[in-house]
């Protein structure tokens, strides 16, 4: 074989394979940079992600942080303000109280310092009950009105006693209480049948202006009494019952009044033009007919004695 052919058959293959190599190299290459390019890729994705993800964790944890710390200092603010609440309260409980152990303290010593110079206490009994009776042998007798007297007694349990003892266990049945009403000025008496019930009595008399006593005493109402008539028990007090007529023959002109202040006494006249001629009146008719002397009025139809108040 010539050697030009040879050689040219070499360049050939050399060529093929430098081609080829070259092809190959350039694959390689391509490769490599495809490689590269997506090895670059992915770190920058996965630095991108890691990035991202970092930062979405940086925001998660500094917005938990932040609602943490705002959680703390707001529970802080609270507990504060709690604490500063309880320590307000606090003084001002602790302030009343002083001032509650001043005022109390002061009123204490104020009451101290005028139980001191004040008189002893006495207990005042807010609530109490008269008793029925006092267990004494009384007759007392009272005016009420001008011919009303009221008339009340006891018999003492000892005295009552002593009459058993001596007149026998029933002399209280076989005996009865009276009244004797004694008129001192008219000289008269009447008696009045009472029971043993009652311990008072109203008794109406005649006579006005007169001096009146009351005797209690006991009558029998059987054969079986141990006594004859009468057995006088208690007497009572006097009494001068007051008049029921105006008495203008006795009202002076003048009255004299003293001044409780300065014991100055003066003179006042009281006398009334129309009446000093009246003479005595002795009851309300015989007024109002001196007085209404030149009215026709009916007396027998108007009771004067028992008008209404209104």
């Amino acid at each position: 074989m010539p050697r030009k052919a040879k050689d040219e058959n070499v360049e050939k293959e050399e060529k093929k394979i430098k081609k080829t190599t070259s092809k190959s190299t350039t694959k390689t290459t391509t490769k490599k940079v495809t490689e590269k390019k997506a090895s670059t890729t992915k770190k920058a994705t996965t630095k991108k992600a890691a990035e991202k993800k970092a930062s979405t964790t940086k925001k998660a944890t500094t917005k938990k942080a932040a609602e943490k710390k705002a959680s703390t200092t707001k529970k802080a603010t609270t507990k504060k303000a709690a604490e500063k609440k309880t320590t307000t309260k606090k003084a001002s409980t602790k302030k009343a109280a002083e001032k509650k152990a001043s005022t109390t303290k002061k009123t204490s010593t104020k009451k101290a310092a005028t139980k001191k110079v004040t008189k002893p206490e006495i207990d005042v009994v807010e609530y109490y009950d008269l008793p029925y009776r006092y267990n004494e042998t009384i007759v007392k007798v009272l005016a009420q009105t001008p011919t009303i007297l009221f008339v009340y007694w006891d018999i003492s349990d000892a005295d009552k006693q002593n009459y058993i003892d001596k007149y026998g266990d029933f002399f209280f049945n076989d005996t009865k209480p009276v009244l004797i009403i004694h008129n001192e000025t008219m000289n008269y008496s009447f008696e009045i049948d009472i029971n043993d019930y009652a311990n008072s009595w109203y008794i109406h008399v005649n006579d006005s202006n007169c001096d009146y006593s009351v005797e209690l005493g006991r009558r029998p109402i059987n054969q079986y009494a141990k006594i004859n008539d009468y057995l006088f028990i208690s007497s009572s007090n006097g009494i001068d019952s007051p008049n029921d007529h105006i008495l203008f023959d006795t009202i002076d002109k003048i009255v004299y009044f003293r001044n409780m202040k300065t014991d100055v006494v003066s003179a006042k006249d009281i006398s009334l033009s129309f009446l000093t001629k009246v003479g005595k009146i002795y009851n309300i008719m015989d007024f109002y007919k001196k007085i209404y002397k030149d009215e026709n009025i009916d007396f027998d139809r108007l009771n004067l004695k028992n008008m209404p108040s209104s």
